[in-house]
């Protein structure tokens, strides 16, 4: 590989970590840590004026684990939240 390979592919290299950086700032505002998660679910459900049996129809989520998710227990596994999260159209991210 040629000097200017190299240096074309470093430049490559350094502009896909820039959009990755860029694309993170941009969704930053939209973040919450997994401490808030079970507000979070709660505030989206009202926002999208289902009741608590309508999410847990729509995730496939008991009743009993989707209020103890809304109450913050931190023992939910991460299928089910998954589940909860799609249903509202969220995502979980990991970084």
């Amino acid at each position: 590989m040629s000097n200017f390979d190299s240096l074309i592919e470093e430049i490559r290299n350094e502009y896909q970590i820039a959009k990755r950086q860029a694309s993170l700032a941009e969704m930053a505002p939209n973040l919450a840590p997994m401490e808030n998660i079970g507000g979070l679910i709660r505030e989206q459900r009202k926002a999208q004026g289902l009741t608590l049996a309508e999410l847990c129809d729509l995730s496939e989520v008991s009743y009993t684990t989707l209020i103890k998710l809304e109450k913050g227990n931190p023992s939910a596994r991460l299928d089910i939240l998954n589940r909860v999260l799609n249903a509202l159209g969220l995502k979980l991210w990991v970084g």
